[in-house]
């Protein structure tokens, strides 16, 4: 029977995984309630995504005609207990709260297949992530207005004694109304229950945003609250107003030693540029103090610092914005640098691509007639050493010497390779000649590689990569599976044909895992994995857990096995 894709409306076989006409995924929840509304009343309009817990639907009430949020627990978790407690506790923590700033639960309930759903309030707009990334940085007044009803809506959770713990651009809505919604109490917690700890590792939560206190910084015998809040709200506004967080990190270990330490050193307070008011610096830097009881008392103290200084702006500061890039390069691994000014790198770059592009332009005008000797440019050459052959089985040990070559307008280096076969040092060759002039000409612009699912990481993004390879891997029932360790092999095997997908040699999908498990002792753990998925010689999907220590949870094969079930369905 044809299955109608909830994107598109085109008639598709129901058997399909995404639809063959738009790429939209299409999810075994989608097809088994294709013809029928879900317990009766509620009729799928769309698939708004997926998180650690569950599927995400748009959905239209049939008796009522509005239109709701359902969100079902996904199926890979639906056999566990753990993950039906915390989908329950999430409903119940929300019950507690009625606000304007945060989403509304509207009912939960449960499906003859035992699995559970939750309807929430439908908000028609974006979140701050989808803002930023539309339209960059945030004018300074609607910044503070957001940010505070934001802290409104935390005074309220934190006053029905539950603590947010995941305060992110992807969890704070913003309507058409410019009104602040906070959404995902997935991983919130009661005050009287002790720090959870999840089946992804010790934290939950994104490590961008963490509190010290989020990461373990605690004395003993205290325990994280509403504190915790206020910090991640203080470091989404910084992020409003600038386009980048505080602090910069390019590894989980570094984000916990950013965000955890004391030492000034280590970490600096971040400082906005002086264009901003000089009081919203005071505001930020007592939201971000890494001593909590430096911090606002409570989300109403910091909702009122800033509603005052919105009320204190003249009209030169209320719409003045801080043009900085919104996604900036990646640190270097060997140069952690927590704060980084504004480079004209890119502005150079151009001038130079500009010289390159007068001097080849010149070079074709300027072609002499047949009659002229043809003119020859101008080229001073300085060898500083020359460069050894290489011979063809030695054992190489590669020493960086600099052979420099100036021309008119441009300058190269290239490295010198020394050789060692069996420690002793192989005989220079002779000089080579000086290089024939060549017109410079731009350099060609290397491909992009495939971006990586990163787990932890940005939540739209990895949606993104998800949806990305499902259209590529749509349909797939037979793959291969190489793994550095034949106990991830079996493992990932297992997991394949539970989820009805044959394990074959000879499969033109082939999944490349490489896990790592380290023991530490007292409980704790190391784990860390990459994997990738490569169909007809060409990578459609790459993963990574980065390295992180934990006490409960999956292990890097079974981390990886929960999103392939997500990339293979």
């Amino acid at each position: 029977m044809p299955f109608q894709c909830p994107r598109c409306h085109a008639e598709i076989d129901r058997n399909f995984k995404a639809c063959p006409h738009c790429g939209e995924p299409i999810t075994d929840f989608q097809r088994r309630y294709a013809d029928a509304p879900i317990d009766g009343k509620y009729r799928i309009i769309a698939r708004l995504g997926m998180g650690g817990m569950g599927e995400v639907y748009k959905v239209e009430h049939t008796y009522l005609g509005t239109t709701r949020v359902v969100k079902v627990i996904r199926p890979q978790i639906a056999d566990s207990h753990e993950a039906h407690d915390r989908f329950l506790r999430e409903a119940r923590l929300a019950t507690r709260v009625q606000h304007p700033n945060v989403a509304t639960l509207h009912d939960f309930s449960g499906l003859p297949d035992g699995s559970h759903y939750m309807v929430w309030e439908f908000i028609e707009g974006e979140n701050i992530a989808q803002i930023m990334k539309r339209s960059g940085v945030f004018p300074l007044r609607q910044a503070l207005r957001l940010a505070a009803q934001a802290a409104r809506g935390l005074d309220a959770i934190h006053r029905a004694g539950i603590i947010h713990r995941d305060i992110s651009p992807e969890n704070l809505m913003v309507t058409g109304g410019s009104e602040v919604k906070i959404i995902d109490l997935g991983v919130a917690k009661s005050e009287e229950i002790d720090n959870a700890v999840t089946k992804t590792g010790i934290f939950v939560g994104k490590l961008r945003y963490a509190s010290p206190e989020h990461l373990g910084v605690l004395d003993d015998g205290q325990k994280i609250d509403g504190r915790a809040d206020i910090y991640s709200l203080g470091v989404v506004l910084y992020e409003m107003l600038t386009g980048r967080p505080p602090f910069e990190a390019t590894s989980p270990h570094q984000y916990l030693m950013h965000h955890s330490s004391r030492e000034s050193q280590v970490m600096p307070m971040p400082v906005l540029p002086a264009s901003m008011p000089a009081r919203l610096q005071t505001v930020l830097a007592r939201a971000l103090d890494r001593n909590r009881n430096k911090r606002f008392a409570s989300a109403a103290e910091f909702a009122s610092a800033l509603e005052e200084v919105e009320r204190s702006l003249d009209d030169s500061e209320a719409d003045a914005t801080i043009r900085m890039t919104p996604a900036p390069a990646p640190i270097p691994a060997s140069s952690p640098t927590v704060m980084e000014r504004p480079s004209r790198a890119p502005v150079i770059v151009i001038a130079l691509l500009a010289i390159a592009f007068a001097g080849v332009l010149a070079a074709l005008l300027m072609k002499p007639k047949a009659s002229q000797p043809p003119i020859e440019p101008v080229i001073t050459t300085k060898t500083m050493a020359p460069e050894p052959e290489v011979p063809a089985q030695s054992t190489m040990e590669v020493q960086p010497t600099t052979t420099t070559t100036q021309t008119r307008g441009e300058r190269t280096s290239r490295p010198l390779v020394t050789t060692r076969a069996d420690e002793t040092s192989a005989p220079l060759s002779k000089p080579e000649p000086e290089p024939k002039p060549v017109v410079p000409t731009p350099a060609p612009t290397p491909a992009p590689s495939i971006a990586a699912y990163v787990e932890g990481g940005d939540g739209d993004a990895n949606d993104a990569v998800l949806e990305s390879a499902q259209r590529a891997l749509s349909g797939t029932t037979r793959v291969a599976v190489r793994a550095n360790d034949a106990t991830w092999s079996a493992q990932l095997a297992r997991i394949l044909t539970k989820h009805d997908i044959t394990v074959a040699d000879d499969a033109d999908v082939v999944i490349h895992f490489d896990g790592a498990l380290e023991r530490l002792g007292r409980g704790r753990k190391r784990r860390s994995a990459t994997a990738s998925i490569v169909k007809n010689g060409r990578t459609v999907f790459r993963y990574e857990l980065k390295p992180e220590e934990y006490r409960v949870g999956d292990d890097p094969a079974e981390a990886f096995a929960r999103i392939l079930s997500d990339v293979l369905r």
